[in-house]
């Protein structure tokens, strides 16, 4: 017969009713399971897989029990009585210690020929709760953007002279929106993301420039783009993440990627270039907006 594990003694159950189950030293041995919430997308007539994060499910343990003794047959009656009446509680993992779980399933086992006092079972638990809040996808953030740049729109129409340039903010977060959902679902790339975005800037700055524009909706226009900013750093998610930056004092593109970033100024001057119409980048202006990777982000390089 198997020996209980005594360093496994801490091991109990008491569900959301307060009834404990006695299960100190009853442990045999266990199992954990840990998923890491990675699933594989195929896409339709293209060669190899994409692994994205979905979240990751609640731990999974299997516990092997013990009850013997004259008591083993009403101890283990209770156990399925406070399991059936209430499986949800807390458990106090041996190794993991306190969390919210439920109990999925108790299955037990008995020889009356070998040992009327022994009875082996087992205890199937899942972690329950959230670890964190959920966050927004980031098509849900890409609409968040469209529907808010619409808001503009309809703000601007008053105005003759920010009419276009409002309807412009619009129809750009529009177009984020639709490259958006067609990165989710692999048939766009980020590449579409970031032209969208940077077009949404540039009629953003466009349309802040107007001296008819009212402060309303330069406040609106700004917080259309910064949910198309969420939107992509959200897709992107574990790469360092694009903000808005206001050039301080006139300078050109190499001198200001060199300050903000050092040694990788190279590489972000590409992205820079990509994600701004830079007209100028040996004469950038003050006051003017780019979207950059944030230079208080740490990137390690192999």
């Amino acid at each position: 017969m198997a020996t209980i594990l005594k360093d496994a003694e801490h091991f109990d159950f008491v569900s959301l009713q307060g009834e404990r189950l006695d299960l100190f030293g009853a442990a045999l041995s266990w199992s954990d399971t840990v998923k890491t919430g990675v699933v594989e997308k195929l896409v339709v007539q293209r060669a190899g897989s994409i692994y994205q994060r979905v979240g990751a499910p609640g731990r999974k343990f299997e516990f092997r029990c013990l009850f013997q003794g004259a008591g083993a047959r009403a101890a283990y009656n209770r156990v399925v009585d406070v399991v059936l009446e209430q499986p949800e509680g807390q458990i106090t993992h041996p190794r993991f210690g306190h969390m919210p779980a439920v109990i999925e399933e108790v299955s037990g086992s008995e020889t009356p020929g070998d040992a009327t006092d022994t009875i082996e079972f087992t205890l199937k638990i899942g972690e329950s709760g959230l670890h964190d809040a959920p966050k927004p996808a980031a098509s849900a953030l890409g609409q968040a953007a469209s529907t808010m740049a619409a808001t503009v729109q309809t703000e601007s129409a008053s105005i003759p002279s920010i009419a276009t340039a409002g309807a412009l903010v619009s129809a750009r977060a529009a177009g984020l929106l639709i490259a958006m959902q067609a990165a989710e679902t692999g048939t766009g790339s980020l590449l579409d993301v970031d032209a969208s975005l940077a077009a949404l800037n540039a009629s953003v700055t466009t349309l802040d420039a107007l001296p008819d524009t009212t402060q309303q909706v330069r406040r609106d226009a700004y917080v259309a783009l910064a949910y198309g900013l969420q939107a992509r750093n959200a897709f992107i998610a574990g790469s360092p993440a694009l903000v808005s930056y206001s050039v301080d004092t006139p300078t050109s593109l190499s001198a200001l990627m060199q300050r903000l970033y050092g040694s990788r100024a190279a590489t972000e001057i590409l992205l820079a270039q990509r994600l701004n119409r830079i007209r100028q980048p040996h004469s950038i202006t003050a006051g003017t907006t780019l979207l950059l990777t944030d230079p208080a982000a740490k990137v390690i390089t192999s």
